[in-house]
């Protein structure tokens, strides 16, 4: 047995232990508990489960990946994530922690109505579904791709779901949140010193400097320029995608109740912002290196790890690879306890079973994570192009993130035509510019034309339409909302 693989098992009984201990944290040990963490969170606990779930597979296998070709500018997606998290953080955290919803869902219901909340049920599910899928496959290549004496694919893709499942059915979002404290820390360890012994294993930063390729530049300028290699478009592009993505994504809004008060949810989401930035560009150097010593690669995808299977010592490379398994399993585990919190409160609560006692909802929360990392497993063994196609169904959080934005910050302007007219309007562009007409798609960006054509038909919404939304119900208990309805 090798000492990487020692240290990858150690890692694993380590995340174990820490969902069963958190278990001893749950005070009431209802649903509340399991999904919500008691709403004790402290501004570290919301910040590590936050930047853990930015932190995934594409943000280090597959900016490395970029990196290959795209140098260091490659790092901006994750940096693109932490604008994402600190616009949160200024602007929603706080009210979002004030107001008296438990689901984005049911913030939808509350203002805009049911038909809406049940298309935004059926949406994000299927969203966050697939991102587990990919984390799940990007879990297995980590495996595969750096312990294949060990690791078959198959294999590799059956011990990351149970692994993932394991620690979000047995403690819910206490566990993913102290877990995350692990694996933040085994990311930064792990690429901290892999990327520093690439860079002493070959010789030192002259000796791969000297080796890069001219590249796409032509001169090789675009390796260490911050903008060149991945083009101001794409960069600009990934900035609005993930602020979009991160206001109205679930995971993102369920911690941010969960915490103890308003003030530790904005704190948190701040800091998880301030975490995510450095993982981009330390992933995107094992890109760089990769070019200079790998050249012509058959499959960028293996830029990361063919630099650690050729240069880094044994010890630090068991760092480094359950470091990048830490980055799958800190998104994978906060995903999946969304959707069981979605499954249960959004879906059988509300349509099937109004009356569901606390333990009942804890035991229905457990099984439909199980389905649902049953489900991801059998997505994440199809073909992995059908997944990234689906992934480009993240572009579609752009009427989500403007609707929300407006409802905290300028609640006068929203009106009850405005999140059908926007998203109807935002989703036709979509489809159009994504899969038909893709001259609509400005500068070869989707998320340009559909923000643009979103925003738009918001602003037309808020001029035309007289008829306010009820954003007050975000902020009334239930039993207020129910006397209304009577």
């Amino acid at each position: 047995m090798t000492i990487a693989l020692i240290i990858v098992i150690i890692y694993m009984f380590s995340l174990l232990f820490v969902s069963w201990w958190s278990t001893k944290r749950q005070k009431e040990g209802g649903s509340n508990s399991f999904l919500f963490a008691d709403q004790m969170l402290n501004k570290w606990l919301i910040a590590v489960m936050i930047a853990g779930l930015a932190v995934g597979g594409a943000s280090t296998i597959g900016v490395a990946q970029k990196a290959y070709t795209g140098g260091m500018s490659a790092g901006w997606y994750d940096a693109a994530w932490a604008a994402g998290a600190l616009f949160s953080g200024i602007f929603l955290a706080q009210k979002i922690r004030n107001s008296t919803f438990k689901t984005v869902n049911e913030m939808w219901g509350r203002v805009f109505g049911e038909g809406f909340r049940t298309l935004s049920v059926i949406i994000q599910f299927c969203i966050l579904l697939v991102i587990v899928a990919l984390q799940i496959v990007a879990g297995g290549a980590v495996l595969t791709a750096l312990l294949p004496q060990y690791f078959t694919m198959p294999i590799a893709l059956i011990v990351s779901a149970a692994m993932f499942l394991l620690i979000a059915v047995v403690g819910g979002l206490w566990a993913a949140s102290l877990s995350n404290i692990i694996n933040m820390i085994v990311i930064y360890v792990g690429i901290i010193l892999g990327v520093i012994a690439a860079i002493k294993g070959f010789g030192g930063l002259a000796s791969i400097n000297a080796a890069l390729p001219a590249g796409i530049s032509g001169d090789g300028s675009h390796w260490y320029n911050l903008f060149s290699g991945m083009g101001y478009a794409v960069v600009l592009a990934w900035f609005v995608t993930m602020i979009l993505q991160a206001s109205p994504n679930a995971t993102i809004i369920q911690t941010t109740i969960a915490a103890k008060n308003p003030k530790e949810a904005r704190s948190g989401v701040i800091l998880a912002a301030i975490m995510m930035i450095p993982a981009g560009f330390i992933s995107a150097m094992f890109g760089i290196i990769a070019a200079a010593k790998f050249p012509g690669l058959a499959n960028s995808a293996l830029a990361l790890p063919s630099v650690v299977t050729a240069a880094i010592p044994p010890v630090i490379a068991g760092f480094l690879l359950s470091g990048l398994w830490a980055a799958d399993v800190s998104t994978a585990t906060g995903l999946m306890v969304s959707l069981g919190t979605m499954g249960t409160k959004d879906i059988v609560v509300k349509y099937f079973a109004k009356n569901m006692s606390d333990k009942k909802q804890l035991v229905l929360s457990r099984w439909l994570i199980v389905l649902c990392a049953i489900a991801a497993y059998i997505l994440a063994t199809k073909v992995t192009s059908v997944l990234s196609a689906l992934m480009a169904a993240l572009t579609m959080f752009a009427p989500y993130a403007i609707l929300m934005t407006a409802m905290f910050v300028f609640p006068k302007t929203v009106k009850k035509s405005s999140a059908w007219m926007t998203f109807i309007v935002g989703g036709i562009f979509f489809i159009l510019s994504q899969f038909f007409v893709k001259s609509l798609a400005i500068a070869h960006q989707p998320i340009y034309t559909v923000f643009i054509v979103s925003i738009v038909t918001f602003i037309l919404c808020a001029v035309f339409d007289k008829k306010p939304a009820p954003v007050n119900n975000l902020y009334k208990k239930d039993e207020e909302l129910a006397e209304k309805a009577s």
